[in-house]
C-alpha cells in the first residue's frame, strides 16, 4: 500500500498555524482567515473530484477497480481539503470556547 505524501498535510499545517498566530491579532482576523481556510478547503475537494474524471469502465481497461485507474494527484487534493475542512470544522469548536472564554473574562474584570 502507498503512503500518502506529505503534501496532503501542508493546508491543514497552513489553516492551523494561521489560526494560531491569528489569536494575536483582532477577533475579525481569526473569523475570516477560518472562513477563508474553510472556503479553500472545499475548492480542493471540488476541483480534486472533478480532476478525476468519469468512472473508467472497468471492462475496457485493465485496472482492478475505478478508483485504481484514477490519478492519485487528484485524491491527494480531495484527500487534503478534507483534512483541512475537518481542522476547519475543530477550530471552529476551539474558537468559541475560547471566545466565550475571553467574552466572561472581560466581564469579570469590567465589574
Amino acid at each position: 500500500m502507498d503512503l500518502v505524501p506529505g503534501y496532503v498535510f501542508i493546508l491543514p499545517a497552513v489553516i492551523v498555524a494561521g489560526w494560531i498566530l491569528s489569536w494575536w491579532g483582532a477577533r475579525r482576523v481569526r473569523w475570516v482567515l477560518l472562513s477563508a481556510a474553510a472556503v479553500v478547503s472545499v475548492l480542493c475537494v471540488v476541483i480534486g473530484w472533478h480532476a478525476m474524471g468519469p468512472p473508467a469502465d472497468q471492462r475496457a481497461v485493465t485496472c482492478s477497480s475505478s478508483w485504481a485507474c484514477t490519478d492519485p494527484g487528484s485524491l491527494y487534493l480531495v484527500a487534503a481539503g478534507l483534512l483541512g475542512f475537518g481542522c476547519c470544522l475543530v477550530l471552529l469548536l476551539l474558537t468559541l470556547v475560547g471566545e466565550a472564554i475571553l467574552i466572561r473574562r472581560g466581564r469579570r474584570i469590567s465589574d
